[in-house]
């Protein structure tokens, strides 16, 4: 675990510092890289407490941020003894942090949270102004149960439906900010089109096992010369998709990448999106005006994947596809789609027709900084 630094003393005084709580998966970790780059641009002093397991720790070292890794574990969907082990562990990281910040601390110290098990650290904070973004349609255990025993100025919504779960909460005030993005993937110019070509698959930071095997066996069947895929299928899977493609003699032109270093680049090519429904490129897909099919995960916690990607087809953005126990089904509908070039002109009309915000500049206009 990396010390306090002392630095932070200046004439006996403690200067004013802004804590970051992100840690485990992209969809937590990604808006709060956002939110830390527009705050570094202010000047703010920032420390960000975070777990081993995410990319947090390299975002911080690439940004210059002192970071602060803690043993902390999810504990929803575990055993008796997981779910022990996992409070255990938070009060002992807890009470670890407190006894040591407090000797560092300042009143005027601000922390905000984004979501995720590694949120609950802000229960042991004695700090006056806590803020939180929630990223889901369907507010995570760890942001509800903060804001039922500690007080939160501000929670930002990525969704604004997420309010009706703030009712009886000790919350001050909900901005509805949607999803802050990476600052790169704003300005995409809109996209008009009779005919789609360009397919991109995304399985998120981690990859999706279930797609990198579905999408070669939907491609598979499809007789579409023009079509050009471009499939990221997460670390370690490369080699499997692409014999998976071979397997289902997929003929189009095609490429397989663990990771998209330029995601700007890749939504700019893309015509149509195959991906998850988490709420992280559901926001994302809004604000760059791409149309996609969207496949969430049927045991995704609370179900806010299935809600996320409903957000995004009742709008007429794209259209949600359930994955149940009939996959010849779910292959059919998708294949069917895939060549419904009509179809896809409509959702471009209409992400065509909205104007999105800079969700990252509506939450720091909205910090007391």
């Amino acid at each position: 675990m990396n010390q306090i630094d002392i630095k932070w003393y200046q004439g006996g005084k403690i200067s004013k510092k802004f804590f970051i709580v992100a840690g485990g998966t992209g969809g937590h970790v990604f808006p709060a890289e956002q939110i830390a780059r527009d705050l570094l641009k202010k000047d703010i002093s920032i420390i960000w407490i975070g777990t081993a397991r995410g990319p947090e720790k390299n975002i911080c070292k690439k940004l210059g941020i002192k970071f602060i890794e803690y043993d902390l574990v999810g504990f929803r969907g575990k055993g008796l003894i997981n779910k022990l082990s996992s409070v255990l562990k938070l009060f002992r990281s807890g009470l670890k942090f407190f006894f040591k910040y407090r000797v560092f601390s300042s009143q005027n110290d601000q922390m905000i949270v984004f979501g995720g098990y590694t949120s609950l650290i802000a229960l042991f904070f004695p700090l006056r102004t806590i803020y939180a973004q929630e990223q889901n349609s369907i507010p995570g255990s760890a942001i509800r149960i903060l804001s039922k025993l500690k007080y939160l100025d501000k929670v930002f919504l990525g969704f604004g439906q997420a309010s009706n779960y703030f009712k009886k909460t000790k919350v001050n005030f909900l901005v509805d900010s949607g999803n802050p993005i990476r600052d790169e993937l704003l300005g995409l110019k809109q996209k008009n089109i009779d005919q789609f070509n360009n397919l991109l698959i995304i399985g998120g930071s981690q990859g999706s096992d279930f797609l990198n095997h579905l999408v070669p066996k939907v491609l598979g069947g499809i007789d579409k010369n023009s079509l050009k895929i471009r499939h990221q299928c997460g670390l370690k899977h490369r080699e499997i998709t692409q014999e998976a493609y071979k397997k289902n003699n997929v003929n189009n032109q095609f490429t397989v990448s663990e990771f998209i270093d330029d995601m700007r680049e890749a939504y700019e090519w893309s015509d149509i999106v195959i991906c998850r429904g988490g709420a992280l490129t559901i926001s994302e897909l809004i604000k760059v005006r791409r149309s996609a099919f969207i496949i969430p995960i049927p045991n995704s916690i609370d179900n806010h994947q299935i809600l996320n990607a409903k957000f995004f087809e009742e709008r007429g953005f794209g259209k949600v596809f359930e994955q149940d126990s009939d996959i010849n089904n779910l292959i059919s509908s998708l294949r069917e789609s895939i060549l419904d070039n009509t179809s896809v002109k409509s959702y471009y009309e209409q992400l065509n027709k909205n104007s999105f915000t800079n969700s990252s500049k509506i939450i720091i206009d909205n910090l007391n900084i």
